[in-house]
Order: structure tokens, then sequence, then C-alpha cells
């Protein structure tokens, strides 16, 4: 009788998780079931997203409820994935199934542009008032009574012909 791995793994309750370069995300939550195709799920019987590897190096995400209905979709570079799939689960209880693939996509592109937004350092609003008061960009302030700071000097005219 032989036994093969696929067998040992099944007996032992769970399966090889692959990890390598092509699949920066995959962590906590992630499975592969088959080559080119992972899934995050943090919780059984929850929502659960499906990426899939394309062929320009992109990953497609699906996002499905617990009810196997899809919710949201659309394509993410492999840096982006990690983030996103738990924001889409996140919002998963809260989204009734869409009606169509537009509003599955139109989910899923402000889901990513909140994540991206996110990850973005927001400048500190003192550093970027530092930095542009002494800018060689920004004209310097001119001493008051000068004819650009006379209400007459500032009101456009037309001129005549």
């Amino acid at each position: 009788m032989t036994i093969s791995n696929a067998s040992v793994f099944k007996h032992a309750g769970s399966t090889p998780q692959l990890t390598g370069p092509e699949t920066p995300f995959a962590g906590p939550g992630w499975r592969q079931p088959r080559s080119g195709t992972w899934v995050y799920q943090d919780a059984p019987g929850a929502a659960h997203v499906q990426a899939v590897l394309l062929d320009d190096g992109n990953w497609f995400l699906d996002l499905w409820s617990a009810q196997s209905r899809l919710l949201a979709c659309g394509s993410a570079p492999a840096d982006e994935v990690a983030a996103l799939a738990p924001a889409l689960t996140a919002n998963a209880a809260r989204w009734a199934p869409p009606s169509g693939l537009d509003a599955s996509r139109r989910r899923f592109t402000a889901t990513a542009e909140a994540v991206r937004a996110h990850a973005r350092p927001v400048p500190d609003e003192a550093r970027v008032r530092a930095a542009t008061s002494s800018s060689p960009a920004r004209p310097q302030a001119l001493p008051a009574g000068t004819p650009a700071t006379s209400s007459a000097a500032s009101t456009p005219t037309r001129r005549r012909r």
C-alpha cells in the first residue's frame, strides 16, 4: 500500500501552505487550494476573498459572501492584496449582493481607493507650513501700502480698444 503526500496531509487535518516570492501577501488567514489561486478567510463560514494570479502579474480578487454570492471584484497588484483582502471581508456583512458586475467592480474600486489612501502617509500640517513658508516658489510678502496690496491695484480692469 502506497501512501501519497496528499493523503498524509488529509489525515493530518491540514494541507501544505506554499508561499514564495510570487505570493508576498500569503500569511495568516490565507490558504492555497490550487496552484495560482489563494483564498483569504478570517473566520470559518464567513465571507472570503479568492485571489487568482493573472498573466500580467496582477491578482484578480473576488469577494464572496458566506452564502456564496459575489459581492465585489477587481484586480490589484500583489503588494496591495494583503491589505485589500481584510478590507473587503470587513465590508461583506453590510453589503447585500449587488445587482450586476458593474456594481461589484465599483465596490471593489472604492475599497481599493480607501485602502490606498489610508496607506499613504498624510503630511503633518505644521511641517507643510514650515516647508512652504520659505519656499523659493512662494512670492515674498510685499510691504503694506504698496500698489500690489491696495484694493484699486488688486481689482481687475478691462482695457478699452
